[in-house]
């Protein structure tokens, strides 16, 4: 802002322009001519801010401002318009900005001056009125104009989301349907005894797409009254980014739950449901082959020291070896996961260990498979078993299913499995198993 010397002839002429001056006779006109205070504005400068102290008023001398309250914009004002006279009346802070549009020169009215006029020429006071509420109409005018545009713009855009969200709804219930039917797979194959577990763990898992759509429509009303509210063309094709960010998400939770399905497939393939007499050691040392080198497939510089001490006299135990076998598979390969990222940590002064011991205690045959890997920590002890728990990152193709049906295949065969670890330092499962 820089302060301008206009002739007084210059400012006269301005003022005569202005409303409120209409009835005030030339030698007051001269006088007020005199006290105004000239200055010159910048585009984009700010001539008054939102919560000033409001002890003047201004005229617009040459130029064009914006009333506005951050990027939503009140009136637009030109050449003889005057501004902040509420304030000045009311002895209140500002409360909207004024910023100059274009090059912009202004006249500044005090407080005291203004109100020196106003008790000599009373009826000035009148044509503020007047011109305020004649400025006040027109403004409503154009609100509701913009409220009736917004309005069908607003319905517009619902109606185009509301078709999304049918669309996306009914792939979310095809998606259950498509769940529900493998979980009765499930149960007709035994794989797991605790049926309550798995359908809770479905439920909370299909819950958080299904929730995105219901929570879609209340976020989408926030976001619509922001839309209303904006004047900025920026600003509101953010806001429509932003809602189809929200079809994106519901997109990959579908997504998310294909792979849930496709995963309970895989562990659900028919074979031989009869149990038979099976030499545990031998399931252990093939499980033990192949989770390892399906390792070192698919990290070729992966190495580990695998130790199996195998009891020599274990008798045949009676299980179904197809579930058994994949009982050994989930738990060797979480093993093999956890030093094989411990190692790409530490790399140096490090070496991999997993341990198979087989054994006879009470009429049981014990297997324990232990790990110097990362560990689990404490907090996740309890929830290794449940359904849909992992602590992987996405991207492994993982759903957080294999250790809670290798609990329940453990559990179906009569026996037991537990954890013990130490994050950072081991972990170690227990499998025991009766001997018939």
């Amino acid at each position: 802002m820089t302060s301008e010397n206009l002739p007084l002839e210059n400012t006269l002429e301005i003022l005569k322009q202005v409303e409120i001056f209409a009835h005030v006779p030339a030698s007051v006109m001269e006088e007020i001519a005199k006290q105004i205070h000239v200055s010159a504005h910048q585009p984009e400068e700010a001539i008054i801010n939102k919560g000033d102290k409001g002890n003047s008023m201004y005229i617009i001398f040459s130029g064009k401002v914006k009333v506005h309250d951050k990027e939503f914009v009140v009136a637009t004002m030109q050449n003889g318009n005057f501004f902040g006279e509420f304030s000045l009346l009311d002895d209140e802070p500002r409360s909207l900005s004024v910023t100059a549009v274009v090059p912009t020169v202004t006249g500044t009215i005090g407080q005291k001056e203004f109100f020196t006029l106003q008790s000599k020429h009373p009826e000035v006071t009148r044509d503020i009125i007047r011109a305020m509420l004649k400025r006040l109409r027109g403004q409503n005018q154009k609100i509701i104009t913009d409220l009736k545009q917004r309005q069908s713009e607003l319905e517009q855009l619902v109606a185009e989301r509301t078709s999304d969200l049918r669309n996306k709804n009914d792939e979310l219930e095809q998606t259950l349907s498509q769940l529900q039917r493998t979980q009765q797979q499930l149960v007709q194959q035994e794989k797991l005894a605790s049926l309550g577990q798995l359908t809770a763990g479905i439920a909370h898992e299909i819950q958080n797409p299904l929730n995105f759509v219901n929570n879609f429509s209340f976020l989408s009303k926030d976001l619509m009254k922001e839309l209303s509210e904006s004047k900025d063309d920026e600003d509101r094709k953010e806001i429509l980014e932003m809602l189809s960010d929200n079809i994106t998400k519901i997109e990959h939770h579908g997504r998310r739950a294909g792979d849930i399905v496709k995963s309970m497939l895989q562990h659900s393939q028919p074979g031989s449901r009869t149990k038979q007499l099976v030499n545990i050691n031998k399931i252990c040392q093939d499980c033990s082959e192949i989770s390892y080198y399906s390792f070192k497939e698919s990290s070729s510089l992966f190495e580990c020291t695998i130790t199996r001490n195998f009891g020599k006299d274990i008798p045949q135990v009676e299980v179904i070896a197809q579930d058994f076998s994949k009982v050994m598979l989930n738990v060797l390969n979480n093993a093999f996961y956890a030093v094989r990222e411990k190692s790409q940590k530490l790399k140096e002064n490090y070496t991999c260990e997993v341990t198979i011991t087989t054994a006879i205690e009470n009429k049981n045959v014990v297997i324990t498979v232990r790990d110097n890997g990362t560990g689990i920590p404490a907090m996740n002890i309890q929830k290794v078993f449940e359904p849909f728990f992992t602590t992987k990152p996405t991207g492994f193709g993982n759903t957080g299913l294999g250790m809670s049906i290798t609990n329940d295949i453990v559990k179906a065969h009569g026996g037991e499995i537990s954890v013990e670890s130490v994050e950072n330092e081991f972990t170690q499962f227990v499998i025991t198993l009766p001997l018939s």
